[in-house]
């Protein structure tokens, strides 16, 4: 073989060793990048650094407050499963299940729910979901870490304050980290936005009135049925406001039973009760109309229906839909240009796509509005 052909046996080698490592690199490179995970470090609210994949596609929610936020988010269609308490409890009054209920009844079950309950991985790991999202309430019951491992999945512990009350800073906070988890922050800022022009607008309205009525908020929601001492001190609404409560003078916080006779002692120009309990506190009135009608407010008609905002945590819609309603009563001329249902539904439409107000006044019989049709003194 003289030197030209083996010149060109080499070239031609050269070219098939160089063709075949390109069709070997081509073959392998989408197996190897689709092998390698792409994550995002976030720190939750147990303080935990989270390595959540950029893919995320099937998530859980548990525990108070959790698939609250995930509704919001518009990301309803991700989830692989829901807690019983989802689908045994009667969503009137949880805002997001009153939209998604439906939904709900068809995903499989998770765990048991509700604040008290325990996780169970077993039945977690079994939807193989790529996150679950964890409230806080929870850390004490199940170890965050543990959960993660037994179930293969990362876990991210949220929380936006404490159940019952409407902390905006922190259910700001809490809808950013999981925006920035499933791809939603154009909607969590969307919702940050919209929350921040609603406290804003309320206080604006009220700025610089002097006079303050003076006000209580009987039969509060809180762990099942209760009565008109029932109360809650620096009521979300109110707080909006800029508006106190004579629950306020206890100098509590938090859910407070008081007597009778220190709401008598105080005689509240206006009461407002909480829906989930009307029945409770008719059923009382009916018993005593005299220890009732023993206070002005009754006397007068102003005592007036608000929607329950406590149930699974806060509802963040319904607790500002009712500073509407309570703003319009306690300082008509500021809130002039405010129909408090058509803002109510305003407000739902914003956070869930739909507006629920009627569904809201069918579900409890009533909804904004005075009560002297039903407490005649």
């Amino acid at each position: 073989m003289d030197t030209r052909k083996l010149i060109m046996a080499a070239i031609v080698i050269i070219i098939v060793l160089i063709g075949a490592y390109i069709l070997i690199t081509n073959w392998s490179s989408p197996a190897q990048q689709e092998q390698a995970p792409k994550y995002i470090e976030v720190t939750d609210y147990a303080g935990r650094t989270v390595k959540v994949p950029t893919n995320v596609s099937r998530i859980v929610a548990i525990g108070p407050g959790m698939l609250r936020l995930v509704c919001y988010l518009n990301a309803v269609d991700m989830l692989a499963g829901v807690e019983n308490a989802e689908k045994s409890w009667n969503p009137v009054g949880r805002d997001y299940a009153m939209v998604y209920y439906e939904k709900f009844k068809n995903l499989p079950v998770i765990g048991p729910g509700g604040p008290r309950e325990a996780p169970n991985p077993e039945l977690l790991r079994s939807v193989k979901p790529d996150l679950v999202i964890m409230s806080r309430v929870y850390v004490d019951l199940y170890d965050p870490d543990r959960l993660s491992s037994e179930v293969g999945a990362p876990v991210i512990v949220l929380d936006y304050g404490v159940a019952g009350y409407l902390n905006t800073t922190e259910f700001k906070k809490a809808i950013t980290l999981l925006g920035k988890v499933l791809r939603k922050e154009s909607r969590a800022a969307e919702l940050s936005s919209y929350v921040d022009s609603l406290v804003s607008d309320l206080e604006s309205r009220v700025k610089g009135v002097e006079q303050k009525p003076s006000v209580y908020v009987g039969a509060v929601s809180y762990k099942g049925a209760q009565p008109f001492t029932a109360t809650q001190g620096k009521f979300p609404p109110l707080s909006l406001l800029k508006t106190p409560s004579i629950a306020d003078e206890t100098g509590k916080t938090g859910f407070i039973s008081l007597d009778f006779e220190f709401i008598l002692k105080k005689q509240p120009e206006y009461v407002f009760i909480d829906l989930n309990n009307l029945k409770t506190v008719l059923d009382d009135f009916n018993k005593d109309k005299a220890k009732y009608c023993s206070l002005n407010a009754f006397k007068s008609g102003k005592v007036y229906a608000i929607l329950p905002f406590n149930y699974y945590h806060t509802n963040v819609a319904t607790a500002i839909a009712d500073a509407y309603f309570i703003g319009k009563v306690l300082y008509p001329d500021k809130f002039k240009d405010v129909d408090p249902a058509a803002k109510a539904d305003e407000i739902y439409s914003k956070f869930l796509g739909k507006p629920l107000y009627q569904d809201f006044v069918t579900g409890l019989k009533r909804g904004f509005g005075d009560l002297s049709d039903v407490f005649k003194c």
